[in-house]
């Protein structure tokens, strides 16, 4: 119960007076009782709740999609990093979505976030998160994760900052591709995740999230963050929505 108001925002006290007739009335979420009296809620239920709450429209899936893998990179996912995160499923549906990717001949683009300490915005930016440092350029921190199903015909392009689209190729590639829909996985979803999607619709192409392939450090970072972006920024699909549209073109 506790976690369940945690993710509502809203008090144990709350959420209980607000139960009748098995639902939170004004969430829509049903309460579930175990023989012991113990409340349960589901998961899926409390999901929908961010994503179909506030004044989220629609873009829709278009015809030419490519994919893109944000910091999927050994900075991001070794435990002995400062930068890392507990992400072991996300990994799992990302990689899931890459190998539908490169059979449906969808481009798959794969993002590297790189610091070098010539730059005074990134040396600024250092004194905010003091981990940047784990990605300095040309280090392990920067290199793939080996258990990602990459490609020698994959793209990797690097990025110095939390934008992927600043001082890259990666509108570059949409443009050649003739690509009007990105699917965004990768880490975090506070940051370059957010970014991405919030500034790719400013191009004429349709943002899509992956909903169990970005993660980020907080778990209620990352639920706030992907509410937000479904209702301003971009469309957040399920992986298996996902997986059925990439089979289907």
């Amino acid at each position: 119960m506790k976690e369940a108001a945690n993710l509502l925002g809203i008090s144990t006290a709350t959420l209980r007076r607000l139960e009748k007739d098995e639902e939170v009335k004004g969430y829509g979420i049903r309460v579930y009782y175990t023989p012991g009296g113990q409340r349960r809620y589901l998961k899926a239920e409390i999901e929908q709740f961010y994503l179909n709450k506030g004044f989220a429209g629609e873009f829709g899936l278009g015809k030419k999609p490519a994919v893109l893998v944000i910091d999927c990179i050994n900075a991001f996912t070794s435990k002995e990093s400062p930068l890392s995160g507990d992400w072991e499923n996300e990994l799992e549906n990302i990689n899931n979505i890459i190998a539908k990717a490169h059979k449906t001949d969808c481009p798959v683009i794969f993002s590297h976030s790189y610091y070098v300490d010539n730059n005074d915005g990134m040396l600024l930016w250092s004194k905010k998160i003091k981990g940047i440092e784990a990605l300095e350029l040309n280090s392990n921190g920067v290199e793939l994760d080996s258990r990602m199903r990459n490609k020698k015909n994959d793209y990797h392009i690097y990025s110095k900052f939390v934008s992927v689209y600043y001082q890259t190729e990666l509108l570059e590639i949409l443009e050649k591709n003739q690509c009007d829909t990105l699917i965004i996985c990768g880490f975090s979803t506070s940051g370059s995740v957010r970014t991405v999607a919030s500034e790719t619709i400013q191009y004429g192409i349709r943002p899509i999230v992956a909903l169990e392939a970005v993660g980020d450090r907080d778990l209620h970072v990352h639920r706030n963050n992907l509410s937000d972006i479904e209702q301003k920024f971009a469309d957040v699909l399920t992986v298996h929505d996902i997986l059925n549209y990439l089979d289907s073109e």
